[in-house]
């Protein structure tokens, strides 16, 4: 006989690790065993016989596992196929098993299985079931009634052992005991960590997880005096957990409805956890409407089918939401002392910005967020356009406006940062623009990776052209790096070495406000240009990695008034920030220069380009120096040959050898950080040119 089945699986959405789908002859023969992996995106295929396992067939998926909601098996006697993410994977049993019935395992999901007509009749009594329909022991099974437990099942959960008696429902106490095999101890480390339950009388614990009350006697075995509520879906449940506590002798184990919950949250006081599966799917109107107080009494232990804002999260006490395909969003109010609103806080450096800096307010602003905020540094402006601005978001409470006397452009965007309360932070340039929503998806992706730095992709925006829009350099360089997905969009890691070479792109950027505090990274105020570019490679430097969302772009607007396009003496302010690198460098023993060494000399070859021909030759001596300065104290492998014929002026290499030779016989060393040459200022350009007109 041969037996022609479909299979339909269906995982579970919710906190799992793997999800798998087999026949089993035992628990030491599995003909044919597929698991999907959360955590590396992947499936397996493979068999056990005699307890051990056969050669594994695996791959990655295209889709990440979260959004996978079906896919199935078909059986044609021994030979199998798993349709899947598009794909077709063969899979063949021993030629002896053609007609045998398995006992289906199904674990982290459901499924629903299509018998085909067989090659050869069969009675029906040989079809294979689904587990959650197995044969009623004859003990406790009758006519029209579940399948209960013929004896007491004794589960180890949460630490502890849990006894399942007599008569509960067997199907409720399969998925639990599954749930138990495969709990992670997510839970565990989540409640290890938080100050929940202290004191308990205080503290209640509300469980909204319908499917297993695993997490639910976790928190008594835990907090065995805290108050917990546990939500059912119907009658059953509530006797499979009425059951299990009296089974347990667990005490203060509250069965309610959803309206009740509704109620502790909306009228009730004291710390509350809330546990269990799609939380913010399910409740989250509910949440929504309470007080910021009230919200900052509530912790969140749960899933969810897509990304919750952190609006949506914020404020709370703790929270760790797991979401697909592998985001965390972890909080913990043990360790935050900062006290800084949760959000994100973009500042505007602005001078004399009257005709862009209203649209590009506006376009930072984040339809139905408030925790996307504006500031708009008014750096002594001449023109009126922070009155105007001001004028203009009387009535938006996002954005304010800050006034300053004229300082430049790094001490308006620190003076942002200074008077900002967020958890993070942004600058950008007043003439520029954004897509819509930019910096609340990364400020989000900043929620969900822990990452210090994440960031979009930039092009140009030049109003003159016929289209406007043309893209930056990265388009080419980023085009093959792997993608995951993040709120339906693409995003990429990037390590800082694969941009810290790159242009100084501040401003498309989300940092977490802590890890600058940490390194004490600010913008520069003695410089009145350029600024960007150290800021740049420290943050680059200490970060540990850059997370980016291609989709988003930040518009830098090209137009005649840039100070990048000044060929003035403002090129000059490049010395001081050489110096500050290498004088970081070597302060905290960076263990690998070159990219700086490259990023100097692409730096040194864009100004001498766009410098005016009169201040051109000073500025290549004084760089060259600066340059002679990095080989005495890394060598010639970092600041190399190839680096110095990269610069497209003649006379640079002269000056370079020209210097080498003068200084070779001082030693070579780390002072060289500290004397690469007398320093020429923007200052003494002025000074020099005012003498030479004057004489």
């Amino acid at each position: 006989m041969t037996i022609k089945t479909t299979y339909e699986i269906f995982p579970d959405p919710g906190i799992w690790a793997d999800s798998h789908f087999e026949f089993r002859i035992s628990d030491q023969d599995r003909p044919f065993h597929f698991v999907l992996r959360r955590e590396s995106n992947a499936y397996s295929l493979n068999s056990m016989a005699g307890s051990d396992w056969g050669d594994e067939v695996s791959d990655m998926l295209v889709t990440p596992v979260e959004d996978i909601r079906s896919y199935r098996v078909l059986r044609d006697g021994a030979k199998l196929t798993v349709e899947i993410d598009g794909l077709t994977l063969p899979f063949e049993m021993d030629a002896s098993l053609a007609g045998e019935t398995f006992r289906i395992d199904c674990n982290n999901g459901t499924f629903q299985e299509f018998m085909d007509e067989p090659a050869v009749a069969a009675p029906a009594a040989s079809a294979p079931a689904p587990k959650a329909k197995a044969k009623k022991p004859a003990s406790t099974a009758a006519a029209g009634t579940a399948e209960t437990n013929d004896e007491d099942v004794t589960l180890h959960m949460m630490g502890r052992d849990f006894i399942i008696p007599a008569g509960a429902d067997a199907a409720q106490t399969r998925q639990l005991a599954e749930a138990a095999a495969n709990d992670p101890g997510a839970y565990l480390g989540f409640m290890s960590t938080r100050p929940i339950g202290q004191p308990a009388d205080d503290y209640t614990i509300v469980d909204v997880e319908l499917k297993v009350p695993l997490f639910a006697m976790g928190a008594k075995a835990l907090l065995p005096g805290v108050r917990l509520l546990k939500l059912v879906s119907n009658a059953e449940s509530a006797a499979f957990v009425t059951a299990i506590c009296e089974a347990n002798d667990i005490d203060g184990v509250e069965i309610v409805t959803m309206a009740e919950v509704k109620k502790l949250l909306s009228k009730g006081k004291g710390g509350v956890l809330i546990q269990g599966g799609q939380v913010f799917d399910t409740m989250g109107d509910v949440l929504d409407g309470l007080s910021e107080d009230r919200r900052r009494q509530l912790s969140f232990w749960t899933a969810a089918k897509t990304i919750v804002p952190g609006n949506k999260v914020f404020p709370c006490a703790n929270a760790q939401i797991w979401s697909p395909p592998n985001w965390i969003l972890n909080h913990n109010a043990s360790i935050d002392l900062s006290g800084r609103r949760h959000g994100v806080d973009v500042a505007i450096a602005a001078y004399n910005a009257d005709d862009y800096v209203i649209e590009c307010a506006q376009s930072i602003l984040c339809e139905g967020r408030d925790d996307v905020r504006v500031i708009i540094v008014d750096d002594g402006s001449t023109d009126g356009s922070g009155d105007r601005a001001a004028e203009h978001f009387k009535d938006e409470p996002r954005v304010r406006v800050e006034r300053k006397p004229n300082g430049g452009c790094a001490s308006a965007r620190n003076y942002g940062r200074l008077v900002s309360d967020a958890t993070h932070i942004a600058f950008v340039d007043a003439d520029d623009f954004v897509t819509p929503n930019m910096f609340g998806d990364l400020y989000d992706l900043a929620l969900y990776s822990g990452c210090e730095v994440t960031q979009s992709s930039f092009d140009f925006y030049d109003d003159s052209l016929e289209k406007p829009y043309y893209p930056s350099y990265e388009e080419d360089v980023f085009k093959n790096i792997p993608r995951q997905t993040f709120k339906g969009q693409p995003v990429f890691r990037l390590q800082s070495a694969d941009i810290i070479k790159g242009q100084p792109t501040i401003w498309r950027k989300v940092y977490r406000r802590d890890f600058l505090d940490s390194k004490d990274i600010y913008f520069p105020e003695n410089v009145r240009a350029y600024d960007d570019y150290i800021f740049q490679m420290f943050t680059l430097t200490a970060a540990r990695d850059v997370l980016m969302l291609p989709d988003h772009y930040y518009h830098y607007r090209q137009h005649p008034a840039q100070d990048i396009k000044q060929g003035d003496e403002r090129h000059f302010y490049m010395l001081f920030m050489f110096r500050d690198l290498v004088a970081r460098a070597v302060r905290e023993s960076w263990p690998n220069f070159r990219p700086y060494a490259e990023s100097i000399t692409d730096s040194i070859n864009w100004s001498a380009q766009v410098l005016k021909p009169d201040l051109r030759d000073s500025f290549i001596e004084a760089t060259a120096r600066f340059c002679v300065g990095i080989r005495r104290i890394y060598g010639p492998g970092v600041m190399s040959d190839d680096l110095i014929d990269k610069i497209e002026q003649p006379d640079f290499r002269m000056h370079f050898d020209q210097i080498l030779e003068e200084t070779k016989g001082v030693s070579d060393g780390v002072h060289w950080a500290y004397f690469c040459g007398p320093t020429i200022t923007p200052e003494f350009i002025r000074m020099r040119r005012s003498m030479k007109k004057a004489g």
